[in-house]
């Protein structure tokens, strides 16, 4: 099977390329602390332009820590979120259930917030939390004179603005600015290590050092103090060393694919302000899922997820997102892969 670009590695790649990474010669870490982690703490810090970074084992402990600390800091405990937003989406009410803040959820279905969403909040707020790109909105990113303003909201109502940038390194290339350069708009950044990356897993908050030494008690209250974390550490850094700097080219792909599947009058694409675009389509859910199954395994190639429903509407929608093996699957075959899927339909 050929990906195109977010796929499962089995055991076997894990293995190998930790087995050849010049990182296993790297004495071990415990619990949070040994040179891996400093390497990557280190990097990832100089790469956002902040004064320090904090690893954690996973994103949702990353930003539940950093907003506890927000709140806590600014003695409220209200922070302003998308309702298409990963916190709100996909993390089962977290933020509430176990740190007790108080979402105030404002922006449209389809769009990023935006200054006119913030400025209808008659109430004092903790933290403002952006996320670039947000991915259920087909990964959206806001212009950037638009987050201007947004910084300057935050400082004039003392409001902590915050980075939810699990695809920051992917959303560089919209603003063809360096990612230091979009991170110094935000009092805090969490980055992924596993999404465009390519890591095993885990997550870095970045940020000044006092707020740092306050996430770490809520990092250990949140099970993310691991007794060793080498695979998740030397698979983050093969992916700083190798897949970064390549991800304005799949961008770039994304595009390139994006602009052929839109000859296909049936689909329905915007064109990809990241490596990531949905694809949109009226069907029946259940057969065209059938469908995509059968010409995967007919033509060996993974493009996509499967679909799902589009909220408020009769179209179904997945995803394609570019990354480190685009190069396996060619873009006419992409085109003929859709074309044979919506065919029978």
């Amino acid at each position: 099977m050929r990906y195109l670009g977010m796929h499962q590695q089995n055991h076997q790649y894990w293995l190998e390329l930790m087995n050849q990474s010049k990182y296993r010669k790297f004495a071990s870490d415990r619990y949070n602390d040994g040179p891996l982690i400093e390497e990557l703490e280190t990097r990832i810090a100089a790469l956002l332009g902040k004064p320090d970074a904090l690893f954690f084992n996973k994103g949702t402990s990353c930003q539940l820590a950093a907003l506890k600390v927000h709140c806590e800091h600014q003695n409220n405990n209200k922070v302003i979120l998308h309702p298409q937003s990963h916190i709100v989406a996909d993390e089962q009410n977290a933020y509430q259930e176990l740190m007790d803040l108080q979402g105030i959820l404002v922006g449209e279905q389809d769009k990023p917030i935006c200054l006119q969403d913030v400025e209808a909040i008659n109430e004092s707020i903790a933290v403002l939390v952006i996320e670039l790109p947000l991915r259920r909105a087909g990964f959206k990113l806001p212009e950037w004179q638009e987050l201007l303003k947004l910084r300057i909201w935050c400082d004039e109502n003392n409001v902590i603005m915050h980075l939810d940038g699990a695809r920051l390194w992917e959303s560089a290339n919209f603003y063809n600015l360096a990612w230091a350069s979009i991170a110094n708009l935000f009092d805090s950044v969490y980055v992924s290590l596993y999404k465009g990356l390519g890591g095993m897993g885990g997550a870095l908050l970045a940020g000044d050092a006092d707020m740092l030494e306050r996430c770490q008690v809520w990092r250990n209250r949140l099970g993310s103090n691991m007794w060793t974390a080498f695979p998740t550490l030397i698979t983050a850094l093969e992916g700083i060393d190798n897949n970064l700097n390549q991800i304005s080219a799949w961008v770039n792909r994304a595009k390139e694919i994006a602009n052929a599947l839109q000859a296909v009058e049936e689909l329905t694409i915007e064109t990809p302000q990241t490596n990531g675009f949905q694809v949109k389509v009226k069907a029946n859910l259940y057969q065209l899922n059938n469908q995509l199954m059968k010409i995967s395994q007919q033509m060996e190639i993974s493009p996509c997820k499967p679909f799902a429903t589009v909220p408020n509407s009769q179209r179904l929608f997945t995803e394609v997102q570019v990354g480190a093996q685009h190069t396996q699957i060619r873009t006419q075959e992409l085109v003929q892969f859709f074309k044979k899927l919506i065919s029978p339909l």
